[in-house]
């Protein structure tokens, strides 16, 4: 079955300004195009994003959508619209979203499940943190344009259906124009690092200290075959003390002047070089 998106407006009976029910479709029709477009550039399609419409509903209004047919790989397009479900419950946990950390974060969240919705060898996501600022604006705008009482719901179907309530409260308050201005700079080290939180299945991030830079950071473990013995149970378990080797990429992202310290962001764990179990040398490092 091919992945199906549908969007539904439950709106109230004799509505004044009945056009505005229209227009708020078409605009939460588009925003979630540009989501698509943000996370097909994640994984590296390099092809528009684009849908169809496959069927309208009376009653409330019900748009049932699909990618153009030959753009969008089924298994991507059902892993989008899973991990855009999983997007808009986390913006039902807060009032409204208007700085570069709290985009920040919901990246980083829609970083994991997207990977959590695909095999594990295809790709590691990298979500673009100012194109989904504008993303995040443009549902922000559908949402205003609801009456108290309407509802709107998100429906991802693939076989299973995933539905979620949008919360048609949340506002974004930032200027996405003027988000993520700062300078970035990509490095790639070998590095000791301890571990502070594991991640026993799945893609989701690993929190880890830094040796050399003595900060803490999280990031994915892209080495997938390192990752799936460990998960497998086919290497020992990571104690707080050992030290693992390991080759590092990030980027240091420096937001203008007054407007923050630097950051590590979009770590990964390329590659698992060695793993030093608690001993001498360990308590030599902690000391």
């Amino acid at each position: 079955m091919k992945p199906e998106l549908s969007i539904k407006l439950e709106y109230l009976e004799e509505r004044k300004n009945p056009a505005e029910i229209f227009e708020a479709m078409a605009q939460y029709i588009n925003a979630y195009r540009d989501l698509g477009q943000v996370l097909s550039c994640s994984v590296g399609i390099k092809t528009d994003f684009e849908f169809q419409l496959n069927g309208i509903e009376k009653g409330s209004i019900l748009s049932k959508l699909s990618a153009l047919s030959g753009k969008i790989d089924e298994l991507f397009e059902s892993a989008f619209y899973n991990s855009g479900n999983d997007l808009f419950k986390e913006l039902t946990e807060s009032e409204d979203t208007e700085n570069e950390e709290q985009v920040e974060k919901l990246a980083a969240d829609l970083e994991t499940s997207l990977a959590n919705h695909l095999p594990q060898q295809i790709v590691d996501p990298h979500i673009d943190r100012q194109q989904l600022a504008f993303v995040l604006e443009k549902f922000s705008i559908a949402n205003q344009k609801i009456k108290k009482g309407e509802n709107v719901v998100l429906i991802a179907s693939n076989g299973d259906k995933h539905t979620c309530n949008i919360d048609t409260a949340w506002r974004f308050k930032g200027k996405p124009g003027e988000m993520f201005q700062g300078v970035t700079v990509s490095k790639e080290l070998n590095d000791k690092l301890f571990v502070k939180i594991s991640v026993n299945e799945g893609n989701s991030v690993w929190s880890f200290r830094s040796l050399s830079m003595d900060r803490k950071f999280s990031a994915r473990i892209t080495d997938k075959d390192w990752l799936e013995r460990y998960q497998n149970g086919l290497i020992p378990a990571i104690g707080p003390k050992d030290v693992v080797e390991a080759k590092v990429t990030f980027d240091i992202y420096t937001p203008p002047k007054g407007k923050g310290q630097p950051k590590i962001r979009n770590a990964k764990i390329v590659e698992v070089l060695d793993i030093q179990r608690n001993n001498e040398y360990q308590y030599e490092l902690e000391a």
